[in-house]
């Protein structure tokens, strides 16, 4: 019979240490504090304790709107029409190569490039459409006063970059920056198992953010204390956030699960130390 597959090593003792009291257990709810350094108010934009930004700027995902489709149909059809209507409309003794079909021709490929970058949300390519649908608008009314070519053909250019114009507003949405505080998940986002908040917390700690990184590991040891691994993470950030005595006892709690945890003991050590060298001044 074959042996049974191997379960990953978990280390735990039947006395586990309970979970230190949070030391912000005593913040109102409305208390906000700084995601890195746990300052009490640090400010909007940036904190006034450890100088990090507090917000960030992000892109929320939308589904592409019926607007953005038209809009995509507008701007991809706008020169090939623009071109067929001259063309249609074209006296049969005028030239075909005019400085209105070169101009035509010559924002084809700008045309392509800023609808494709609108289809894909570029930001910056609603600003270029915007700005192109402007210059565009004043260049086909000066073309018509200096040629004086068919009136269809500048109404028809003219009413499509108004078209355009807005449509744009209309998708502003698509391609909004949103300006979001540094913060936890909401409640109902927060994970529900144990190694996800740890995970969740490893992740904010490698930004830096040590007071998030802290809630999570916490949320980790409330819902499994007799992991080593979380209350050691935990004693980690206790220590970035300068919260020695909170920080000893995880550490602590950490060795009595796992005794040969090398890191949790070196952890340990050094926070005693500095307890010591802050006595003696």
């Amino acid at each position: 019979m074959p042996d049974p597959p191997s379960q990953p090593h978990v280390s735990f003792t039947r006395t586990a240490p309970l979970p230190t009291p949070s030391p912000w257990a005593a913040d109102a709810p409305v208390t906000h504090r700084c995601p890195f350094c746990a300052a009490t108010d640090p400010g909007e934009r940036v904190c006034r304790r450890c100088g990090q930004k507090l917000v960030v700027k992000t892109r929320k995902r939308r589904p592409h709107s019926v607007t953005l489709m038209n809009l995509f149909v507008v701007l991809f059809g706008r020169g090939p029409l623009a071109l067929a209507v001259l063309a249609l409309y074209r006296n049969e003794a005028d030239p075909l190569i005019t400085p209105w079909s070169i101009y035509l021709t010559a924002t084809l490929p700008l045309i392509g490039l800023i609808a494709g970058g609108l289809w894909m949300r570029w930001r910056w390519a609603w600003f270029a459409g915007a700005a192109f649908a402007l210059v565009d608008l004043l260049a086909q009314i000066g073309l018509q006063l200096a040629f004086r070519f068919h009136a269809v053909i500048p109404l028809t250019s003219v009413l499509i970059d108004l078209i355009v114009l807005g449509l744009l507003l209309l998708v502003y949405d698509e391609v909004r920056i949103d300006i979001e505080p540094i913060t936890l998940p909401p409640e109902h986002a927060l994970p529900k198992t144990a190694i996800e908040a740890f995970n969740v917390g490893a992740g904010f700690s490698k930004a830096g953010q040590w007071y998030l990184a802290a809630q999570m590991w916490r949320r980790a040891v409330a819902l499994h204390h007799s992991e080593a691994r979380y209350r050691r993470a935990l004693g980690l950030a206790y220590l970035h956030l300068r919260e020695r005595a909170a920080a000893v006892a995880e550490l602590r709690a950490a060795l009595d699960i796992n005794p040969d945890d090398q890191q949790a003991r070196q952890l340990l050590q050094a926070a005693e130390q500095e307890d010591r060298n802050a006595a003696k001044r």
